[in-house]
């Protein structure tokens, strides 16, 4: 599931699944901005049938913070 997830997010973000793993940080990578942060939750929900709370978005730093909510 792990490798489908790092997959699934470079495919969005357009870059080489090398570049990324789970503690890949918000900012480490220059496409990952704000309005790509609020992509990566629109699509990670849809994909995944799961339900991210706003009030949960701004603590999200990391990939594996994503990866946690689709291990629920």
């Amino acid at each position: 599931m792990e490798e489908k997830f790092i997959a699934f997010i470079a495919e969005i973000m357009d870059i080489d699944l090398e570049k990324i793993s789970l503690d890949t940080a918000y900012g480490s990578i220059d496409s990952w901005d704000s309005l790509m942060h609020m992509r990566l939750v629109m699509e990670i929900e849809s994909e995944f049938q799961v339900d991210i709370p706003m009030s949960e978005i701004p603590k999200i730093n990391t990939l594996r913070d994503f990866y946690q909510y689709i291990q629920r």
